[in-house]
């Protein structure tokens, strides 16, 4: 019930297809993933409501981000021709990774983002599901075939069978293959253009790289960008926050992808991970985890 109270007074926010980071001020609503996870939060309602139900309540609210996706709403997030959403705007950082410097975004990754253009296809795929079983025939039919022409261009920009893993973020002929967490964000959407084994090699390289005892680094430490300690100044914490900084909200797609792909077996590793929170929760505002950790140990 609070799951819902909260997705609905957010939701009532809506505005061009876009959510608020914090207010209902046009300058806030500069983030092109908020409203796609959008669609996931309404999947973790399936288990509790029909997807009739589920279409009858939220339908609307989906459309509309759907649509304004597709045509292009504020700052310049738009749907290209091959069916990937494009997000570039100067000055504006408009991914979760948004620290900035003396205005500027530190990591602005513009363009085409691997974890927002996982968010999409898996919103459109769900999007048809409920659609499917209300038997909404209008949109299946403007939608239907999207997935396809989605998974394709995805794979094709973002995909590496050399490297073994995804792109960062794709604008013009530029590609970023920086090892961060938005390949994990992106692999574990219900919906993902990735087959099993692509899966399993991003996992692999998240294991080796960014996981820790804290939750996943924000970038490897193998990247001469890397920061790994978060402290003095505004301006060196805002640097290392997304160039190398632990986040532990991280674990949960690395987890859920980690059982997708071991399933049983891969239980004893996840609660091991888990468990290596306990003396943490003992520890500062006792029973809570801090929003960041170093990147490096301890």
């Amino acid at each position: 019930q609070v799951f819902e109270e909260i997705l609905q007074t957010n939701l009532k926010r809506l505005s061009n297809g876009l959510l608020p980071k914090y207010s209902g001020f046009p300058s806030n609503y500069d983030a092109a993933d908020a409203p796609l996870l959008v669609f996931s939060a309404i999947q973790e309602l399936k288990a509790f409501k029909e997807k009739k139900k589920l279409w009858a309540l939220y339908g609307p609210a989906m459309k509309e981000i759907l649509a304004n996706y597709k045509k292009g709403t504020l700052f310049n997030i738009h749907m290209q021709e091959d069916g990937l959403i494009y997000a570039k705007q100067e000055g504006v950082a408009l991914t979760w990774m948004d620290a900035y410097i003396d205005g500027k975004p530190v990591t602005q990754r513009g363009g085409l983002n691997v974890e927002i253009n996982a968010a999409w296809y898996n919103a459109v795929c769900f999007a048809l599901e409920l659609a499917e079983a209300s038997k909404d025939k209008d949109f299946i039919n403007e939608w239907k075939d999207y997935p396809l022409i989605i998974s394709s261009s995805f794979l094709e920009r973002f995909w590496s069978d050399e490297k073994g893993y995804l792109a960062d973020y794709v604008d013009g002929d530029f590609v970023d293959w920086s090892v961060r967490p938005n390949m994990i964000i992106a692999a574990s959407f219900e919906y993902s253009p990735l087959s099993r084994e692509q899966k399993k090699m991003v996992v692999s390289i998240a294991k080796n790289e960014l996981l820790t005892t804290k939750g996943l680094r924000t970038l490897s430490p193998d990247n001469p960008l890397y920061k790994g300690t978060f402290e003095d100044s505004a301006d060196n914490r805002s640097e290392a926050a997304h160039q190398g900084s632990v986040y532990p909200f991280l674990i949960q797609p690395f987890v859920k992808t980690y059982l997708e792909i071991h399933k049983m077996g891969g239980l004893s590793f996840v609660k091991q991970i888990i468990e290596g929170f306990e003396e943490e929760m003992s520890e500062n505002c006792v029973s809570t985890l801090s929003e960041v950790y170093e990147g490096n140990p301890p």
